[in-house]
């Protein structure tokens, strides 16, 4: 049998939780963000823990 992480947590977010790498602007967004709308720089989603 093979866990999902979805089978440990079910939690899903509503909104994703992004900044910008390039400016550090902070957004929330349904839809998954590639760059900012501030300054066009990349994102990463700071909702997700990174360990």
């Amino acid at each position: 049998m093979v866990i999902h992480h979805a089978d440990i947590d079910p939690h899903q977010s509503e909104h994703g939780y992004y900044e910008c790498l390039s400016c550090g602007a902070r957004t929330t967004s349904e839809d998954r963000l590639g760059r900012c709308v501030d300054c066009g720089g990349d994102v990463h989603n700071i909702g997700i823990a990174r360990e």
